[in-house]
């Protein structure tokens, strides 16, 4: 009986992933975190319009319906299904494409978010607030 397409992308995913290296383990910690993101319904697969967000998130560029049927036809994934995690593995492993640039455009907000200083107290000096009368300065010299 032959694979079906999911099993396929499984079975290659598995053969380029299979390393007890940190680098391996990173990638594929990254990618996981980006499906997961996306996965709105959390059915396990990038559907049209997930796929589309994270396309318009790390490229800026939209995507049509056409793209995405190539997409998941040269990854050997039903359409109606989308991009499972070892498809999106594939996608990234291929040349061009940077899991570290999107994870960084994808969880940016995280990133540059305010940082919690030792004490637990997440004000930075010369922060500007908004409250209930409009903006008000809460630097210590105000």
């Amino acid at each position: 009986m032959p694979e079906s397409n999911n099993e396929s992308a499984s079975n290659i995913g598995a053969a380029l992933f299979q390393s007890s290296d940190s680098f391996a383990v990173e990638f594929m910690d990254k990618v996981r975190l980006i499906h997961e993101h996306f996965d709105k319904d959390n059915d396990g697969f990038l559907n049209f319009e997930e796929l589309s967000s994270l396309q318009l998130i790390t490229s800026g560029a939209e995507m049509d319906g056409s793209s995405f049927g190539m997409i998941c036809q040269a990854l050997g994934c039903k359409p109606s299904q989308g991009l499972g995690l070892d498809a999106l593995k594939l996608t990234y492993a291929a040349q061009g494409a940077n899991v570290d640039e999107d994870y960084e455009k994808v969880f940016q907000a995280s990133t540059t978010g305010p940082k919690k200083k030792a004490d637990g107290n997440d004000e930075d000096d010369g922060v500007i607030e908004v409250g209930d009368g409009g903006v008000i300065d809460i630097s210590p010299d105000a």
